[in-house]
């Protein structure tokens, strides 16, 4: 069967100073893989590559069988969801929402169409007039999520998104997510240093030290 995501022989240095050296990992299609471990162990770093925000020195990326390892972000078929929501503050839900979908000139009605369906999902219907700073942390979170899954893609890469949470709303998005990977079944890859985090929202977990996956 053909891996959702293929990482071969990746190596990230900066100068002299290598942050990921050699590394391999295959990702099933509809898998939930989490890259655990604490900070500065590159886990955020290999998010990036995967995701073309992060140039790499040597080695492969491979997404849905192809090599995209010199391709846009915009053309590797990834939504992507930062820790830090990323909105735009003057943008109500709804633009937010539909941002990305509008600069890629998709017509009215498929756009209309796709962010109230991403909207019910996740329980933003009453929101989509709102701006960011009239919503709480936990809905901005669902905004950034929704702003990943209205784009239609394979692959979801999640960095840290809860960690801005308190405890309560960080239990009850963990819940949240993988409801809607059950539902969705796309591959998910989601970084994390929670290892409770982890354990309840893995297939798999990689377990990260040093640039290099110590167990999986």
């Amino acid at each position: 069967m053909q891996s959702a995501v293929s990482v071969k022989d990746l190596k990230i240095s900066y100068g002299d100073h290598t942050v990921i050296e050699k590394m391999s990992i295959d990702i099933a299609p509809r898998e939930f893989l989490v890259l655990l471990g604490p900070s500065g162990c590159g886990k955020s770093t290999l998010l990036n590559a995967i995701a073309g925000l992060q140039d790499i020195t040597s080695g492969e990326v491979w997404i849905s069988g192809k090599n995209v390892s010199w391709e846009e972000p915009k053309d590797r078929g990834i939504g992507m969801v930062f820790q830090s929501y990323a909105l735009y503050p003057r943008m109500s839900v709804r633009k937010n929402l539909s941002f990305g979908l509008r600069v890629a000139g998709l017509p009215k009605a498929e756009i209309e169409a796709r962010v109230a369906r991403t909207a019910a999902l996740l329980q933003l219907d009453k929101l989509l007039d709102r701006r960011p700073a009239e919503l709480s942390g936990g809905q901005r979170q669902r905004v950034a999520i929704g702003r990943a899954l209205v784009r239609k893609v394979d692959v979801f890469l999640f960095d840290e998104p809860l960690s801005n949470l308190d405890a309560k709303l960080r239990n009850e998005l963990r819940v949240e997510i993988k409801k809607l990977h059950q539902r969705l079944g796309n591959t998910m890859i989601y970084v994390t240093h929670d290892q409770v985090e982890a354990l309840t929202l893995a297939d798999r977990i990689a377990i990260m030290r040093d640039g290099v996956i110590q167990q999986l």
